[in-house]
């Protein structure tokens, strides 16, 4: 199929914020236009027309990332009430055409566009040119998605790793587990490696400390920790180390060769609390599985746009990642 018709809006929607961009033409840069509180509005459309309207020129078509899973061109949000309906959505924004996709797929496709200056290194691994790459990560929720590479072309495999079940590994979580696990139904990676997750480890730190723990944010804990405070400096550590853990098993899943790269909001502002050594030991030690395991490499994606930059990506040649899909694209 051709290009979308441009201008195209691309809306990055998480459980907290959505952001949205417009990329004029082909190889064009998304241009800001707005960031508003999701569910600031009864629905999608409403929200999303609040800003076209103040438009001097309008998108011809969309590409919304959503976070949470989708069903061809329905997709509903994991930690928010906003459900979208690609069709519906598009005849009440006047759309020509548009597609839905997993946040953490529009974040795989970024892998293709961002350069050495979009990412950091923490392991240096031995990445494999053309293997399989995989993109996770903490913010409201936990999202993951792999970049399978092909004979030229691309195929993004979301997932809903986030809910995979975790338990300690070794004595500092076994010390702070009962507390990280209390009033949860069951413990998952997305319950602890999240911003509710940060606050999580803060309180569980306290107590194991016989410490009285101040009401605060995930971004107060963040703060905190990079003033020193003890309670959050162990909570980010271990929250750190947990991370590393769960990013080398699914690189393990996914026999991420290519390469393991976190994204979202909370990661890029701790990294100055990344013990490197420390997260590069967590990460790699797979028994019986180390050679494979040494092999990956793992990073830090750094630029703020990476999502809305990835669906630039696809807008502009949606074959490139197998969504030429009937099934998941829709017109006006």
């Amino acid at each position: 199929m051709p290009p979308f018709a441009w201008p195209v809006l691309v809306a990055d929607i998480g459980g907290t914020n959505c952001r949205l961009s417009l990329v004029e033409q082909a190889g064009a840069q998304p241009v800001p236009l707005a960031r508003i509180a999701t569910g600031s509005q009864a629905t999608p459309e409403a929200a999303l027309e609040s800003v076209l309207t103040t438009l001097a020129q309008r998108p011809r078509s969309a590409i919304l990332a959503v976070a949470g899973p989708l069903e061809g061109r329905v997709a509903r949000l994991t930690n928010a009430s906003w459900t979208f309906d690609g069709p519906v959505l598009g005849r009440a924004l006047g759309l020509e055409q548009g597609l839905l996709v997993n946040d953490f797929e529009a974040q795989a496709a970024s892998l293709a566009v961002l350069g050495d200056g979009d990412v950091t290194t923490l392991v240096a691994g031995d990445p494999e040119a053309g293997g399989t790459r995989l993109v996770l990560g903490p913010g409201t929720g936990f999202g993951a998605a792999a970049i399978v590479t092909r004979a030229g072309r691309s195929v993004l495999v979301p997932t809903e790793a986030g809910h995979i079940g975790i338990g300690p590994e070794d004595p500092t979580e076994e010390k702070i587990w009962p507390a990280l696990a209390a009033g949860l139904p069951r413990v998952t990676v997305e319950a602890l490696l999240s911003g509710d997750g940060l606050v999580r480890f803060h309180r569980a730190v306290a107590a194991s400390s016989g410490l009285r723990e101040p009401d605060v944010s995930a971004a107060d804990v963040t703060t905190l920790a990079l003033d020193g405070e003890p309670a959050a400096l162990m909570a980010v550590i271990c929250f750190w180390r947990l991370l590393a853990r769960v990013a080398g098993d699914l690189a393990l899943a996914f026999k991420a060769t290519g390469g393991v790269y976190l994204s979202g909001g909370i990661v890029p502002r701790l990294l100055p609390l990344a013990e490197r050594g420390a997260i590069a030991t967590v990460f790699s030690a797979k028994p019986p599985m180390e050679d494979l395991a040494a092999r990956f490499s793992l990073h830090v994606i750094t630029a703020r746009n990476g999502a809305e930059r990835g669906m630039a990506a696809i807008a502009a040649a949606p074959a490139r990642f197998g969504l030429d899909d009937p099934a998941r694209l829709w017109f006006g």
